[in-house]
């Protein structure tokens, strides 16, 4: 995990998993992350359902909230796969007063064949080397899925376009997701909350929005970048312009 300002939830924080999908609770996230903005989770991971007796049995993934395509995850043609095997390698980790980042190399995470290689980066940028802090999260593959969908799970209400979304929760927090239009078209799915744990985390429902990679090729990259929404970072300046006058 790491924040814009040390000590203080002000501003994003992000966090990010490598490991493996043989762990104790496991969910099928190798490479997933989240973003918070000023406390608030925005880029989010959905959490355990109320457990049954099938949650630990054969049927486990057969729940949506830990399943792959609930998390914030890509998808080259075919889920993770559980199992102590379907892991991250070559995690590396740079911890930098201006940027925090971690790479890993998740493709053994997929059923073997599904992708040769695939990259992640997440990194935080702090403001002192931007005009703002953002979170840039990179994905690099190699062996030519023929499709490739990159999740992502967002808690607020969604809004979208070619190349932007945001996300606004209740409490005013906002973020702004950008990525290269030319590359990856957006779709969304609202998932409707009923299990009495997630509504309590998340209020009534979970978007789910995807960027699905228009021409995949033998290889390719796609890179999405978070931003605080900038029109709330205006009212919350002004608020604190006022309260120090």
């Amino acid at each position: 995990m790491a924040r814009e300002t040390a000590a203080s939830a002000e501003g994003l924080t992000v966090a990010v998993k490598a490991g493996h999908n043989g762990e104790h609770h496991n969910h099928l996230d190798v490479g997933s992350y989240w973003v918070a903005v000023h406390g608030r989770p925005l880029v989010v991971d959905v959490g355990r359902p109320t457990y049954t007796a099938a949650t630990f049995g054969p049927d486990r993934y057969a729940a949506w909230p830990l399943r792959g395509d609930w998390h914030n995850v890509p998808e080259p043609g075919a889920p993770q796969r559980p199992g102590p095997e379907h892991r991250a390698r070559d995690v590396r980790v740079e911890l930098g007063s201006d940027i925090t980042e971690l790479t890993a190399e998740i493709g053994a995470a997929y059923p073997s064949g599904a992708v040769d290689r695939w990259e992640r980066t997440v990194r935080l940028t702090r403001a002192r080397t931007a005009d703002a802090a953002y979170v840039t999260v990179e994905d690099r593959w190699r062996g030519g899925p023929e499709r490739v969908a990159v999740h992502h799970v967002l808690a607020g209400e969604v809004a979208f376009g070619d190349g932007w979304a945001t996300v606004r929760a209740p409490d005013g927090s906002g973020l702004r997701m950008r990525w290269d239009a030319r590359l990856a078209t957006a779709t969304v799915v609202r998932r409707d909350l009923d299990d009495p744990l997630l509504s309590r985390s998340w209020g009534d429902h979970l978007t789910r929005l995807t960027l699905t990679v228009r021409a995949p090729g033998a290889e390719g990259r796609l890179s999405v970048r978070w931003l605080v929404a900038a029109r709330l970072l205006k009212k919350r300046t002004a608020a604190h312009s006022i309260g120090n006058r």
